[in-house]
């Protein structure tokens, strides 16, 4: 006799001792099925006007700042762009550390990831004399991704991670342009870059920022690479990358990945097709061609999504 079957006996052994009913029984069991699904719908609306009332404080905080913004001295917009962001960030790391307003942590990093970088750009503007704005960028995102990644490193939570990569990227690409760096590279530098974070946190379990950096980072990579072999001998090679995405895709287990290399192959079909074939009878032909392709590809990757994706989760 398994488990299940004792566990029914017993409770109908007590039921009888007890002079209890069935309906006795089943209404117990749902009038708690109802608490918890009330207990679920009040935590979501809590959550909600949460953040609600946050999204309110920050767009107040904005439009104080556009009306009064003509009225301030340069000191006095430094003060309430980074000092606004950084009285955010202190009370987020705070709030980590008290269980009742460790749910405000996330909004409030969020908040100081718009307010510091402005305000760093601000005090260039007002106090700098000129110059490469790309210095400035250089080093608010330098400074922005070594803060979020200590923090990271001494809070572990997804939202800072997500920052820190975000702003390591705005680094990464602002270095190599000032380095003259072709955009071709840079372009193949920083996405094959976004693309082994979000490799590293999803393997790290934070699989749930992954899908972004997902996205970013393949759709910068293949843009690079497109720009790369276009209208070269190595231009069919494109295909063979994006399809080196989708088996990515399979290994990783993400829909993120399969969707961008799909769509990069149903682009690059259209655009040969437009590039070789609008000119001649054969047009109408290459259209039903890239129909048939379209259709191929989508059956293809809806396959491919349900028996090798989906089993295991996806990004």
């Amino acid at each position: 006799m398994d488990q299940r079957a004792q566990a029914l006996q017993q409770i109908a052994a007590i039921a009888r001792a007890h002079g209890l009913s069935a309906t006795d029984v089943a209404a117990v069991i749902d009038s708690s099925s109802g608490g918890a699904g009330a207990r679920r719908s009040q935590g979501v609306l809590v959550h909600v006007l949460g953040v609600l009332g946050g999204t309110f404080v920050f767009a107040g905080i904005g439009v104080f700042i556009a009306l009064q913004w003509s009225d301030l001295n340069s000191a006095a917009r430094v003060v309430v762009t980074l000092g606004s962001g950084l009285a955010a960030f202190v009370l987020a790391v705070l709030g980590t550390r008290d269980r009742r307003f460790e749910k405000a942590a996330t909004p409030l990093f969020l908040a100081a990831a718009a307010l510091e970088p402005t305000g760093i750009l601000v005090a260039f503007e007002e106090f700098g004399s000129g110059g490469d704005w790309r210095w400035a960028s250089l080093v608010m995102s330098g400074a922005m991704a070594a803060q979020f990644v200590l923090t990271f490193a001494a809070l572990q939570r997804s939202t800072l991670l997500f920052l820190a990569i975000l702003f390591g990227a705005v680094f990464s690409w602002t270095a190599l342009d000032l380095m003259d760096a072709d955009r071709t590279l840079i372009a193949l530098v920083v996405g094959a870059s976004m693309l082994l974070a979000a490799v590293g946190a999803d393997r790290s379990g934070r699989g749930e920022i992954t899908p972004f950096w997902y996205f970013a980072g393949a759709s910068t990579f293949l843009y690079g690479f497109f720009d790369a072999v276009e209208r070269t001998p190595l231009e069919l090679s494109f295909l063979g990358m994006a399809a080196g995405f989708v088996y990515g895709s399979v290994l990783l287990h993400s829909r993120t990945l399969l969707a961008v290399a799909t769509l990069a192959i149903l682009a690059y079909t259209a655009w040969f097709t437009g590039e070789h074939f609008v000119d001649s009878i054969g047009w109408p032909l290459a259209l039903v061609a890239f129909g048939l392709v379209l259709i191929g590809l989508s059956a293809l990757a809806f396959r491919i999504d349900r028996e090798y994706v989906r089993p295991k989760g996806s990004s």
